[in-house]
Formats: C-alpha cells, structure tokens, sequence
C-alpha cells in the first residue's frame, strides 16, 4: 500500500474514484462524470491548500483523501486541516486503506503546523463515526440546514401570501402524490 499526493498522471485514477464515491452515496454517476469532464473536479482539486491524497496498491488507486487547510473557527486563527472526504472502495475496505490515508493527513499536518484534524461527518453514519472517535475526534458542532423558503416563512411567522399558500399545498399534493406512487410500484 503507498500513498501519494494527486499528480497529473494519478488524476484519471482519482476521478474513477470520486466518480464512485459519488454513486455509492446514492449521487448520479452522469452528472459526477459530468463534473470531471467539464473540468471541475480537477479545479477544485488545485485550488490552494487543498491536497488530495491516492492510496494505491498493487499500482490502482482504491482510496483517496481530500484536504484542505482551514482556521479552527472564523474567530480563531488557528491552524488545522479538514478531511473534506475520504472513500475506500468497498471490496478494499477494512485492509488499512483509510488509516494509510490518515496517516498521510496526519503528517502533513504536522508539516504544515496545523495545530488541529478536522472530519465532517453525517450523522447517520454510524460506523464512520465509531471509526472517527476511536481515533481522537470530538463531535465539535452540529451544522444544520434549510431551505431559504422554509426559514423565510418560519422567520415571517408564517405569514404566507393565499398565492403562497396555495404553491405550498399543490407541492406538498405533488410530493405525497409521487411517494404513493412510488411505494405502490415497489411494493
């Protein structure tokens, strides 16, 4: 197993993989390869500070780390670095691809003076987590989301239009409308 920054000759095997990573997260695969085609992905993956790491072994890649340098917080100015992502392909997993992977994080780190490791991680995922804790990291915030029209509304105290409230409803139909559908045909 070696693990090496993203050079030019490693970008095809790097954008399989985040191709992947994006279908197995339940994303479209056209729309990820879209995204590589039109030369997105290898932008993001040059901005400044950002460092994507390859796993390989046996000479293909099965895992990547993308990274960033970033401030603990916007008030403080501490140096870290983020685990933006992190994927191992299922039939490489549990082989020491991801710890390979997070070692190479942690010693730029290191390198690069950054006092703090940081993860984003769902909720949900469970096992990742368990993985993440056991290695040192900290539930540090809750981020949560919102549709601007929900937090509008909420914020208006829902003070909706008749026009507004009548889209609303006719969306909330359309949705419960296309769920019964779709459980009718799956079941």
């Amino acid at each position: 197993m070696t693990v090496s920054p993203l050079t030019d000759e490693l970008f095809d095997a790097f954008a399989h993989l985040w191709v992947e990573r994006r279908h197995d997260a339940g994303l479209s695969r056209e729309a990820a390869q879209r995204a590589v085609l039109e030369g997105r992905l290898e932008r993001a993956a040059h901005r400044d500070g950002v460092v994507v790491f390859l796993a390989l072994s046996g000479g293909e890649a099965v895992g990547y780390a993308w990274v960033y340098d970033q401030a603990t917080s916007i008030l403080l100015d501490t140096p870290s670095m983020a685990v933006e992502e992190l994927f191992v392909l299922p039939g490489s997993r549990r082989r020491g691809v991801a710890r390979s992977l997070l070692l190479a994080v942690g010693a730029r780190a290191q390198r690069c003076g950054a006092d703090h490791v940081t993860a984003s991680l769902p909720n949900q995922a469970r096992e990742a987590n368990r993985i993440f804790a056991r290695l040192g990291f900290a539930p540090q915030v809750t981020r949560r989301i919102a549709p601007t029209s929900l937090l509008m509304r909420r914020l208006r105290g829902m003070e909706a239009s008749p026009l507004e409230n009548l889209m609303i409803n006719r969306r909330r139909s359309l949705r419960a409308r296309g769920r019964r559908q779709e459980s009718a045909y799956s079941g």
